[in-house]
């Protein structure tokens, strides 16, 4: 997942229609407002003049503190290849040689992105993004003037979400607990923005029946949190023994601060290698 490529790469699969468009050369999609915005890529860099689309695509965003895009991702490569270095993990340390500054991908709606979390537990990628199209029916159609091809309507509000999402297939308990989440947001009870506390956001959204700690971390992950691990996720420990790891927990203590890069490093050694031409 080296840079808008890569982000490129991870939204194809996980694309709502109607709501999105992913291309070889950008992403558009409709957000609230409504308005349709987009980022070309170039030469592997993504541009957009939309903040919510720069937090996407893992650039800096005006204003933001500390490190950010790929900045942050060398920081974190340096860590990880002394942890590699340490824990004998050669494996890991060619990884980042040969594909530095993994991007880390965020996500340009808070509220949607909890709801893809929450739908996106225990079932594949095709099967999350099924359900996601019969939620994105509920949303608002947009404007005449801002309809594109492939681009119709916003994803669902919050209070949309509540209300109508019985329309989801599958068991009822984890409707119940997208319903729950999308009211909590609607109401205020808890904040899911890029202002957020992460750490008051995920200990708020586990008090709630229904949301587990992979739902809290993946969501945290995409909000820009550098110090995810999904301990739990079958994909992390597959990757983690690809790239020589035994000792998952020993080695995640030496990369905290960055254990978001060491997850997404795991992810991209668990992912089935491309097809011959």
């Amino acid at each position: 997942m080296t840079g808008a490529p890569g982000i490129l790469a991870w939204l194809v699969p996980r694309a709502v229609p109607g709501v999105e468009v992913v291309a070889t050369d950008g992403y558009r999609r409709a957000l609230p407002g409504p308005r349709v915005a987009g980022a070309s890529v170039r030469g592997g860099v993504a541009i957009t003049a939309d903040a919510d689309l720069a937090r996407l695509f893992d650039l800096p965003v005006p204003g933001a503190a500390g490190l950010s895009g790929a900045d942050a991702r060398l920081a974190a490569d340096e860590r990880l290849t002394w942890a590699a270095a340490r824990h004998a993990a050669p494996l890991l340390a060619a990884a980042i040689a040969g594909a530095p500054a993994l991007a880390q991908p965020g996500c340009a709606d808070a509220h949607e992105m909890l709801v893809r979390a929450i739908v996106g537990q225990q079932i594949t990628v095709a099967a999350a993004t099924q359900q996601l199209r019969l939620l994105a029916a509920l949303g608002d159609a947009l404007p005449e003037a801002l309809v594109e091809p492939g681009i119709e309507r916003c994803f669902p509000s919050m209070a949309q979400v509540a209300e109508g999402g019985e329309v989801l297939r599958g068991p009822a308990a984890k409707t119940a607990a997208v319903r729950r989440a999308a009211e909590a947001v609607a109401t205020g009870a808890i904040e899911v923005s890029p202002a957020s506390d992460l750490v008051t956001m995920r200990e708020r959204l586990l008090e709630l029946k229904g949301i587990g700690p992979w739902t809290v971390g993946y969501l945290s992950l995409r909000m820009g949190d550098p110090d995810v691990l999904l301990l739990g996720d079958v994909a992390v420990r597959k990757g983690a023994l690809r790239l020589g790891i035994t000792d998952l927990p020993a080695f995640a203590a030496d990369c905290a601060g960055h254990r978001s890069a060491l997850m997404l490093r795991c992810w991209a050694a668990a992912a089935p290698a491309p097809a011959a031409a």
